[in-house]
Protein backbone atom coordinates (compact mmCIF):
# COMPACT_ATOMS: atom_id res chain seq x y z
CA UNK A 1 0.00 0.00 0.00
CA UNK A 2 1.07 3.62 -0.94
CA UNK A 3 1.10 5.84 2.25
CA UNK A 4 1.97 8.99 -0.37
CA UNK A 5 0.72 10.50 -3.03
CA UNK A 6 0.79 8.73 -6.38
CA UNK A 7 3.29 11.38 -7.47
CA UNK A 8 5.53 11.33 -4.53
CA UNK A 9 5.70 7.49 -5.31
CA UNK A 10 6.82 8.06 -8.79
CA UNK A 11 9.61 10.20 -7.28
CA UNK A 12 10.95 8.11 -4.56
CA UNK A 13 11.24 5.02 -7.16
CA UNK A 14 12.72 7.32 -9.47
CA UNK A 15 15.22 8.38 -6.88
CA UNK A 16 15.75 4.97 -5.30
CA UNK A 17 16.96 3.90 -9.01
CA UNK A 18 19.89 6.68 -9.23
CA UNK A 19 17.28 8.10 -12.53
CA UNK A 20 17.21 12.06 -13.55
CA UNK A 21 13.90 13.28 -14.58
CA UNK A 22 14.75 13.36 -18.08
CA UNK A 23 15.82 9.86 -18.26
CA UNK A 24 12.35 8.65 -16.70
CA UNK A 25 10.33 10.96 -18.51
CA UNK A 26 11.85 9.30 -21.54
CA UNK A 27 11.08 5.66 -20.43
CA UNK A 28 7.62 6.80 -19.82
CA UNK A 29 7.15 8.96 -22.85
CA UNK A 30 6.20 12.05 -21.58
CA UNK A 31 8.29 15.34 -21.34
CA UNK A 32 10.27 16.16 -18.49
CA UNK A 33 8.29 19.03 -17.11
CA UNK A 34 5.00 17.07 -17.18
CA UNK A 35 6.72 14.49 -15.15
CA UNK A 36 8.41 17.35 -12.78
CA UNK A 37 4.56 18.48 -12.04
CA UNK A 38 3.09 15.05 -11.33
CA UNK A 39 6.18 14.33 -8.69
CA UNK A 40 5.25 17.73 -7.55
CA UNK A 41 1.34 17.15 -7.20
CA UNK A 42 0.76 19.75 -9.54
CA UNK A 43 -0.87 17.33 -12.36
CA UNK A 44 -2.68 14.51 -12.30
CA UNK A 45 -0.77 11.28 -13.27
CA UNK A 46 -2.10 9.81 -16.51
CA UNK A 47 -3.58 6.72 -16.43
CA UNK A 48 -2.07 5.89 -19.85
CA UNK A 49 1.63 5.59 -17.98
CA UNK A 50 0.61 3.34 -15.64
CA UNK A 51 1.66 -0.01 -18.08
CA UNK A 52 4.53 1.83 -18.42
CA UNK A 53 5.66 2.30 -15.33
CA UNK A 54 4.62 -1.44 -14.01
CA UNK A 55 7.36 -2.28 -17.00
CA UNK A 56 9.88 -0.06 -16.28
CA UNK A 57 10.24 -0.31 -12.76
CA UNK A 58 8.89 -4.04 -12.62
CA UNK A 59 5.43 -3.44 -10.49
CA UNK A 60 2.28 -4.99 -11.07
CA UNK A 61 0.19 -3.50 -13.05
CA UNK A 62 -3.15 -4.70 -10.96
CA UNK A 63 -1.73 -2.93 -8.01
CA UNK A 64 -0.90 -0.08 -9.50
CA UNK A 65 -4.18 0.73 -11.14
CA UNK A 66 -5.67 -0.56 -7.67
CA UNK A 67 -3.24 2.30 -5.99
CA UNK A 68 -4.14 5.08 -8.79
CA UNK A 69 -8.10 4.20 -8.41
CA UNK A 70 -7.83 4.36 -4.61
CA UNK A 71 -6.12 7.66 -5.34
CA UNK A 72 -9.11 9.06 -7.44
CA UNK A 73 -11.46 8.30 -5.12
CA UNK A 74 -9.46 9.43 -1.52
CA UNK A 75 -9.70 12.76 -3.54
CA UNK A 76 -12.70 13.03 -3.75
CA UNK A 77 -13.17 11.87 0.00
CA UNK A 78 -11.26 14.43 1.22
CA UNK A 79 -13.78 17.66 -0.35
CA UNK A 80 -16.81 15.31 1.54
CA UNK A 81 -17.37 15.59 5.35
CA UNK A 82 -19.66 11.76 5.58
CA UNK A 83 -17.38 9.85 3.99
CA UNK A 84 -18.63 6.29 5.35
CA UNK A 85 -22.21 7.49 4.00
CA UNK A 86 -20.80 7.96 0.79
CA UNK A 87 -18.64 4.99 0.23
CA UNK A 88 -21.92 2.87 1.18
CA UNK A 89 -23.66 4.32 -1.78
CA UNK A 90 -20.83 4.23 -4.13
CA UNK A 91 -20.76 0.22 -2.79
CA UNK A 92 -24.39 -0.06 -3.63
CA UNK A 93 -24.30 1.41 -7.02
CA UNK A 94 -21.10 -0.68 -7.52
CA UNK A 95 -23.40 -4.00 -6.87
CA UNK A 96 -25.74 -2.29 -8.67
CA UNK A 97 -23.72 -1.96 -11.77
CA UNK A 98 -22.60 -5.99 -11.44
CA UNK A 99 -26.22 -7.02 -11.23
CA UNK A 100 -27.09 -5.14 -14.58
CA UNK A 101 -23.83 -6.08 -15.87
CA UNK A 102 -23.86 -2.16 -17.16
CA UNK A 103 -20.91 -0.30 -19.47
CA UNK A 104 -19.51 2.39 -17.18
CA UNK A 105 -17.81 4.99 -19.29
CA UNK A 106 -14.79 6.33 -18.06
CA UNK A 107 -14.85 8.76 -15.60
CA UNK A 108 -12.77 12.15 -15.34
CA UNK A 109 -11.55 13.45 -11.98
Amino acid sequence: MIKETFGEYIHNLRIEKGLTLTKLAAALDIDQSTLSKIENCKRNVPEEILPKLSDFFKIDLKQLEKEFNSEKIANILYKENDTKELLKLAEEKASYFRTKKLQQGIINF
